[in-house]
């Protein structure tokens, strides 16, 4: 019988899992639906009460399936 797979994949920058579902879609996979983007982390710098600037770190995700 046929054997759907389905991968997550994620990625620190958006070029990175553009590349890396470029080298799936020539396996065969094929992105489902649109892609996510996760705050992993949210990181205040604070100098006394003055609140400096907020640095962000984000994952890229895109749900991937094949049909096998």
């Amino acid at each position: 019988g046929k054997v759907m797979e389905q991968k997550i994949i994620t990625a620190r920058h958006a070029s990175d899992l553009n590349k890396t579902i470029e080298e799936m879609i020539k396996e065969g996979w094929e992105p489902i639906g649109s892609h996510t983007v996760l705050t992993t982390l949210e990181q205040k710098v604070i100098n006394g009460n003055l609140h400096k600037r907020t640095t962000f770190e984000y994952e890229y995700a895109q749900t991937m399936r094949k049909n096998g």
